[in-house]
């Protein structure tokens, strides 16, 4: 029989470059795979979950139960629990666009910023929402020892409260309102109406109630600021 048909010994050398080919190739198959879990829906289950409990009373191993996610995963995804929360913080305010966006559908300046309030609080009543602004619980909880989600909640604060001036000074423009109506100090104001609408809907106040809270609220500080309508009209 001819030696050369035998096969020849594998160095040590070719037998560590043979699994390390074999290594790259099964990891590379791995990271091929499509996630099973995305981003969205392991913010959406979590986000309820902050909400229920607040930041403090949610753990890493909550969140593993929550959402099925194991906790490499989730710290891989988001470095830490603030990691996670400060992404539901974002994905809830992607969430409440809709509100600005359906308010945006009214014909007049004012007319919006009525149609956003009364979208809130249409949405304050929902049993299920009943649980107050995430953001503004975020500030609540947060604000006070966590620089960078004070940091957060404001901006989308300010974005919310630059919304409503937006409209009043549109409003002051079509003569809805009066020229010197200080924009800066009735969007504040404004504003503050949605953490009165938010927060007796947290305490599970009256619907009679929270609807009388909103309209005599808005109307106190909108009518002193209307044009008149000229004599005769």
């Amino acid at each position: 029989m001819n030696d050369q048909s035998k096969t020849k010994p594998r160095s040590a050398c070719q037998i560590i470059i043979e699994r390390s080919f074999n290594l790259i190739h099964f990891n590379s198959k791995i990271m091929a795979r499509p996630a099973k879990f995305k981003n969205e829906d392991i913010l959406e289950a979590t986000m309820e979950l902050f909400w229920e409990n607040g930041y403090r009373g949610v753990s890493i191993s909550d969140i593993v139960k929550a959402t099925g996610v194991l906790a490499g995963s989730i710290y891989g995804r988001f470095g830490s629990k603030e990691g996670v929360f400060i992404e539901c913080i974002h994905h809830y305010a992607k969430q409440t666009e809709g509100f600005w966006g359906e308010a945006e559908k009214a014909a007049t300046p004012l007319g919006k910023i009525e149609a956003l309030f009364n979208g809130i609080v249409e949405n304050s009543l929902k049993p299920c929402d009943r649980k107050g602004c995430f953001v503004m619980n975020a500030m609540l909880e947060l604000s006070h020892q966590n620089e960078q989600i004070a940091a957060i909640t404001q901006s989308y604060v300010q974005q919310s409260e630059g919304w409503i001036k937006a409209q009043i000074e549109e409003a002051k423009r079509t003569h809805e309102l009066k020229e010197d109506t200080n924009s800066d100090q009735l969007a504040l104001s404004l504003y503050g109406i949605i953490y009165g609408i938010r927060g007796m809907s947290k305490a599970i106040d009256t619907e009679e109630r929270i609807r009388a809270y909103h309209k005599n609220v808005l109307t106190a500080l909108l009518d002193p600021h209307k044009t008149q309508p000229l004599r005769g009209q």
